[in-house]
């Protein structure tokens, strides 16, 4: 069974009593079943925009019943029916997840040979491979280097550009190999890595309204209420950190982790996809109203 990532510190951080919870981006449950496990008279409403997530993680909360309500859908979309001051605790584990990662199908991985597809909701939009297909050589450099911090993304555009003059449909192998000519990896690290991270994050839009969204958490918590989010590289942080510090002068929340919370070495050791991840919280304080 997958285990989630930061999972000892997201227990830590639940409020007691925590009544009403909200996990943003439920994945494979993990975070939503030991919560709910932990806090016995806690509901909980749950949002994925990957159909395979919501099923997934419901199977594995099935049994807490009627206490776990999950939806399929981007939590930015699914606020608006949540009552002010509901929520207890909201969780928002950001950014690709391992059950995408490891579906050779998905086009997520340059480990695959695989369609370059990387939507996390398949129902809709661009594909990756649309993009590429589609987007203008300065498109498609600002993606590189705003979304991968890709030094070499000039040159990659402009190989992108020429190689789609012959190649409609894009797969992970033609793109990582078209990407590791022009692009120079650190040592371990591939170099088509910053490229994938950029092309992903812009089919899902991952980042567009992340802010505002992170906002309207936090005026659906209860006075006495905290929001967590773990993000996985820095352009996620960036803007988490900035809500944060926001809302923390607004005077009516405390933030709880001055300095990110980071995996203790033990959970790297075990599962290598966690040493990136970055925990930040904050909570609404008691005497707020709003």
């Amino acid at each position: 069974m997958h285990v989630s990532v930061l999972l000892r510190e997201i227990l830590s951080f639940a409020p007691k009593p925590t009544r009403r919870i909200l996990d943003a981006t439920v994945g494979m449950g993990g975070h939503s079943h030991a919560l709910l496990k932990e806090h016995e008279e806690a509901s909980l409403i749950a949002f994925d925009r990957d159909e395979r997530a919501i099923e997934l993680a419901s199977a594995r909360l099935a049994v807490f019943g009627s206490r776990a309500e999950l939806h399929q859908g981007d939590f930015r979309d699914g606020l608006a029916s949540i009552p002010r001051q509901s929520l207890c605790y909201a969780v928002a584990d950001l950014g690709v997840s391992s059950l995408q990662l490891d579906d050779k199908d998905r086009g997520f991985s340059f480990r695959f040979d695989a369609p370059l597809d990387m939507r996390m909701d398949p129902r809709g939009g661009r594909s990756a491979s649309d993009i590429l297909n589609t987007a203008s050589e300065r498109e498609l450099e600002r993606i590189l280097t705003e979304f991968g911090e890709e030094p070499k993304a000039r040159a990659i555009a402009r190989s992108i550009v020429m190689e789609r003059r012959t190649r409609s449909n894009w797969t992970t192998s033609a793109f990582a190999s078209l990407v590791r000519r022009d692009a120079h990896g650190r040592p371990g690290l591939d170099p088509s890595t910053r490229a994938f991270q950029a092309l992903r994050i812009a089919t899902n839009r991952e980042l567009e309204g992340l802010d505002k969204g992170l906002d309207r958490l936090a005026e659906l918590l209860r006075p006495g209420g905290r929001l967590a989010v773990i993000a996985f590289h820095s352009l996620e942080d960036r803007i988490v950190k900035n809500v944060f510090r926001n809302l923390k002068m607004s005077g009516a929340f405390e933030l709880l982790t001055p300095k990110p919370v980071a995996p203790q070495d033990e959970e790297t050791r075990a599962n290598p996809r966690a040493r990136s991840a970055k925990l930040r919280v904050v909570e609404k304080r008691p005497e707020t109203v709003s």
